[in-house]
């Protein structure tokens, strides 16, 4: 099961996640970002990850894309403490630098860059 707690200050809003980030359970995280984005219009989000245990694939997803919602609605977005399998599959697919700190835009260019080309058919 999926837990999320919310804490506000001045300085950010930081989502503690905690569980197996999967499956249809992502959705929870999904709608807490976009609450704290766009309906709450916070400066900085933090999702911090010390609580998570593996990250499936649409908790990757659910991570990237709130990445672009806070980008696109210029709020800064942090991953923190992804340790173990999270921090591997971040890794491994290129994206922990750039969930790291959305202004790093180093971090993001080498993200797109380091992703395999697409094939369109």
């Amino acid at each position: 099961m999926l837990e999320i707690t919310r804490l506000d200050d001045d300085a950010a809003t930081v989502l503690r996640v905690v569980g197996l980030l999967g499956g249809s359970e992502v959705a929870t995280l999904q709608a807490a970002i976009v609450e704290a984005v766009v309906g709450d219009h916070s400066d900085e989000l933090v999702v911090d990850l010390a609580g998570v245990d593996r990250l499936g694939v649409c908790g990757h997803h659910v991570l990237v894309t709130g990445y672009i919602v806070a980008v696109e609605y210029g709020a800064a977005f942090r991953v923190i403490n992804a340790r173990g399998p999270v921090l591997c599959e971040l890794r491994a697919n290129h994206t922990f630098d750039m969930l790291a700190d959305s202004r790093d835009l180093g971090a993001l260019l080498l993200a797109v860059v380091r992703q395999p080309a697409q094939v369109w058919g």
